[in-house]
């Protein structure tokens, strides 16, 4: 049976000059041939058969952007843990097909990073696979500008600013006010000042999707 595309990307001896990536800029592209000479990425171009079109550059770019947070992973490292899932039979599809169809879906502002990161963090095996793709799937729902806001959260997982309602439907954050029944006076005032509270799963997305 055929590698898997994504699989063959990581697989290709230019995955170890991912360090050398920058963002390719959308209008930096004249031809397909440009493409096919930027070192992993013409890989990519040939592999999944990508063209010029504008939708085709904006999937290059965001492509870049996941692959970058992979950097000083072996590319050995990652398909063992491709594999295992893959030979697992858990789920009724490859994770690299997975992979490629997130990046095609989500928004381009900041998504991919996110993604990357939350990738890089279950190939660290800091997530579970199962968490990598509830958390994924938050991110492909929520609104960018309002998920970033989360990094607002003081330690203590408190919230003082005003977020989105989109937030707190996902699971993100949740009101203030639970388990306080007879707060102190102290408590009170702080209780008054804080919007909201981080839930666990906003907690692991700011920690394992959000931090750089």
């Amino acid at each position: 049976m055929e590698e898997n595309k994504f699989n063959q990307i990581i697989n290709s001896e230019q995955f170890a000059m991912i360090s050398d990536l920058s963002e390719v800029a959308l209008d930096s592209f004249t031809d397909n041939e440009i493409l096919k000479d930027i070192p992993l990425i013409g890989t990519a171009v040939k592999l999944l058969n990508i063209g010029n079109t504008i939708n085709d550059r904006i999937f290059v770019n965001k492509l870049i952007k996941f692959l970058k947070q992979l950097d000083n992973f072996e590319n050995g490292t990652i398909l063992k843990e491709i594999q295992y899932l893959d030979d697992s039979k858990i789920y009724n599809y490859k994770v690299g097909e997975k992979i490629l169809e997130i990046i095609n879906r989500i928004d381009s502002d900041g998504k991919p990073e996110i993604i990357g990161r939350l990738f890089r963090n279950f190939i660290d095996k800091k997530i579970s696979y199962a968490e990598f793709l509830k958390l994924t799937n938050i991110v492909e729902k929520a609104f960018y500008y309002d998920l970033i806001l989360l990094n607002n959260c003081s330690p203590e997982g408190k919230l003082y600013i005003d977020l989105d309602e989109e937030l707190y439907n996902l699971g993100l954050i949740q009101h203030t006010g639970i388990g306080l029944f007879s707060p102190t006076e102290e408590e009170k005032k702080e209780l008054d000042k804080t919007k909201y509270l981080i839930t666990e799963r906003g907690a692991m997305l700011l920690e394992y999707g959000l931090k750089c």
